[in-house]
């Protein structure tokens, strides 16, 4: 039933391929630690497909489980960053089903973030939809290199070793937190916390609520640490700022840690604080101490898993964001009636967050490992 069929495979590559004429352009400090990246899902590679017994029911499944033959239908599976050299940089795959269309897309990280995609994906349709590209947004290229710094930096090699990678059955599902839903949670976490002069936001306590839950059904032990990495945009952090629409990846990671003991006796308002202050710490001063330091010190992260696929239960990955607009896109076929996530080629427990259908909820499309999904 979810046989999907290549109809065709188009690479689109710049007009101008004169070997001379190219610019070269180096990879920042900021661009080491998305080497190991999964493409969130040279040239383009565009892709025709067709699942004509496959409908939008079939995606669409009671309480929100996420299909396995969902993978199918992107294009991107099992590539990282690095995979850059030799495959395309960006990958889009429109895959006809029996009574709708499924738009599915990978792209490097090395190139762009969610921000930067999402804008592109807007602009595009907005161009699919009007016949005519009057009227766009001139792209805005970032511009942001640190001086001093001899280009190219080099790799060394032990640190261009491919990283063990752990099969870790899994299952999937979105989770819909309604408007009511998100303003009970950021209402306790706040009132938890007692403090006026803290500020839990809507996310926070939302990502605070599925990190504490996912705990509590994780059978870690007390002492065991757990720790939640979430992406921020840095272009309105960063000084001079950077204009919101530039293209590029512009993000930092934050991580908070905490020994699950502590999370399990604290609750709520305690673990969306961890959360708030890591994201708060990433600064101006922050982000460039952190490139000036892989300068000196080239490595590529790695995830600390020495106890293998026990031990990566512990991470949660946040990616995406509920302020990217994804559907208000709408190619001349109508809008989305939904958003899914790409496979989760990373490790832990991915947790990608989309803005919802109806105004003011969240989605959150998740990836938990089979250890601990049986009861979350």
């Amino acid at each position: 039933m979810t046989d999907v069929i290549l109809v065709s495979s188009t690479m689109v590559r710049p007009e101008n391929t004169n070997q001379c004429s190219r610019t070269k352009i180096h990879l920042t400090p900021y661009d080491f630690k998305l080497l190991n990246f999964a493409y969130p899902q040279r040239g383009a590679k565009f892709i025709h497909a067709k699942a004509e017994l496959v409908s939008i029911n079939d995606f669409l499944q009671p309480h929100d489980s996420v299909p396995n033959f969902t993978r199918c239908f992107f294009p991107a599976n099992d590539f990282k960053s690095s995979d850059g050299i030799s495959e395309s940089l960006l990958l889009l795959q429109v895959t006809e089903l029996k009574d709708g269309v499924f738009i599915s897309f990978g792209y490097n990280h090395m190139v762009a973030d969610g921000s930067s995609f999402w804008n592109f994906i807007h602009t595009w349709s907005t161009i699919c939809l009007n016949g005519s590209s009057s009227h766009i947004q001139t792209l805005v290229l970032k511009d942001l290199f640190l001086e001093g710094i001899d280009y190219p930096i080099h790799i060394p090699v032990p640190e261009t070793k491919i990283p063990q990678k752990y099969e870790i059955p899994s299952e999937e599902r979105v989770f819909h937190f309604t408007k009511k839903n998100i303003s009970d949670l950021k209402a306790k976490a706040n009132e938890e916390l007692g403090s006026s002069d803290l500020k839990i936001s809507s996310l926070q306590a939302v990502l605070a609520h599925l990190w504490l839950s996912i705990i509590k059904h994780s059978r870690l032990n007390r002492e065991e640490e757990s720790h939640i990495i979430v992406a921020a945009d840095m272009r309105r952090r960063l000084n001079p700022p950077l204009d919101p629409a530039c293209f590029g990846n512009v993000t930092h990671q934050a991580m908070a840690t905490t020994r699950v003991g502590e999370m399990l006796d604290q609750g709520l308002g305690w673990a969306a604080l961890q959360i708030n202050e890591q994201v708060r710490s990433l600064t101006n001063e922050n982000y460039k101490t952190f490139a000036e330091t892989r300068v000196r010190n080239v490595k590529l992260p790695q995830p600390k898993i020495s106890g293998g696929p026990r031990k990566a239960d512990t991470y949660l990955v946040v990616t995406s964001s509920p302020w990217f607009e994804v559907y208000d896109n709408d190619f001349g076929w109508g809008k989305p009636i939904a958003v899914r996530a790409g496979p989760n080629n990373g490790f832990g427990v991915s947790l990608v967050v989309f803005r919802g259908v109806e105004e003011g909820s969240i989605d959150v499309h998740a990836t938990i490992p089979l250890s601990i999904w049986s009861d979350v």
